[in-house]
């Protein structure tokens, strides 16, 4: 048992190390089950190894952190009397010390779960909840008469944690402490306590399982304020070379622009921005691509040969994000591309930046191309 509880915690720390981000609903419904391994934990015998289980569950997250589970199992647990002591039977019988006894144990139970990363592939959860359920204690040959077979009530406290491993299939794992009637062992005497110090006998369960995501409603922005993107992220396919080009010829004046390279005529208008199509960063971070490297060596020659020009860096993103995500996001990507330049021998006094995070766009956010568009940069001549 030592063993079983070492492995679940170690699962459990490793949950909390995992930060990466999924798809997340605001809502909705899935099923349950798997296999439980049960154990005495507080009861007048000592438990014994020979025990299993299972459970079946449909579950309703109400909110992306917030579920409610109702859940029905099974639990066979077996266990021995201590050598020399003096239990009894319901009639009075003294329990012949070393016997051998097992419960079979059906519950229904309602559960409150609450879910502490629900943006994580890993998400840990704590449930706490109320059930029923039924036991026969069986002694064997042992004759008890009055070893009871009765309905209780009980109550579980539950830690877990359950592992995205697709869109619709999650890989659950679950410690839980349940708290019953204190003659669930066959036994009169209890001398144990259960759950905040009832008088109850009290048993473990360790289970493993599935968990199904038959139903899900509209996409959900919590996961916003961690990374400040959407869990409906669409794929980023950049632009071609072709595309680049198609889009530098309808923003860019044919007078400062030809193709990819950036021309600067002797009388630079103040009027007119370059779009440094492009120039390109991983999604939702301010690091360069490959492809941005060339351009931005053409936009270091034009500065070189134009030393009375200055120039405010403007970073800009597309719309996928909250405002000040990306406010802060096109800042950034300003910062990167200035830094560049500087590192390449242009004065930084020269360069300055700004981010205007998803404003002004110049493409459709509804495509992926207009997408392309809009995360860029713009140079604007400073007199």
């Amino acid at each position: 048992m030592k063993k079983i509880i070492f492995i679940f915690g170690l699962i459990i720390m490793l949950a909390a190390t995992q930060v990466s981000f999924a798809q997340v609903a605001r809502t909705s419904w899935s099923f349950g089950f798997g296999l439980d391994y049960p154990t005495f934990f507080s009861s007048d015998v000592r438990p014994a190894e020979a025990n299993y289980g299972g459970f079946l569950s449909l579950q309703h997250n109400f909110y992306e952190n917030v579920a409610l589970r109702l859940q029905a199992g099974y639990n066979h647990i077996e266990g021995t009397m201590p050598s020399g002591s003096k239990y009894f039977y319901n009639n009075g019988t003294a329990v012949p010390s070393s016997a051998k006894m097992s419960t079979n144990i059906l519950t229904g139970d309602l559960d409150f779960l609450y879910y502490f990363s629900p943006c994580s592939v890993v998400d840990p959860y704590a449930a706490f909840g109320v059930g029923v359920n039924s036991f026969k204690a069986d002694w064997g040959s042992i004759v008890n008469p009055d070893a009871i077979s009765t309905t209780s009530m009980q109550v579980n406290l539950i830690f877990g944690s359950e592992w995205r491993i697709s869109n619709a299939w999650n890989l659950k794992t679950e410690l839980g402490l349940h708290s019953t009637d204190g003659q669930v062992d066959g036994v009169i005497n209890n001398n144990r306590k259960g759950l905040f110090g009832s008088d109850a006998d009290s048993y473990f369960t360790v289970g493993v399982g599935l968990q199904y995501y038959f139903s899900k409603g509209e996409p959900s922005k919590y996961c916003d304020i961690y990374s400040g993107i959407t869990a409906q992220a669409p794929p980023q396919n950049y632009p071609t070379l072709a595309e680049i080009e198609d889009m530098i010829k309808k923003h860019i004046p044919k007078e400062v622009v030809k193709k990819v390279e950036v021309e600067v005529p002797s009388a630079v208008s103040t009027e007119k921005n370059w779009v440094l199509f492009g120039v390109n960063f991983n999604f939702g971070k301010a690091t360069l691509t490959p492809e941005a490297y060339p351009i931005l060596e053409n936009a270091v020659q034009i500065l070189r040969e134009n030393r009375d020009i200055n120039v405010e860096i403007q970073g800009y993103t597309d719309n996928i994000g909250s405002s000040s995500y990306n406010q802060k996001l096109s800042l950034e990507r300003a910062q990167t591309v200035k830094n560049y330049l500087v590192k390449k021998g242009i004065d930084a006094g020269r360069l300055k930046t700004v981010g205007y995070g998803d404003k002004n766009p110049i493409g459709d956010n509804s495509t992926e191309l207009g997408r392309a568009q809009n995360r860029r940069i713009e140079f604007k001549v400073l007199k």
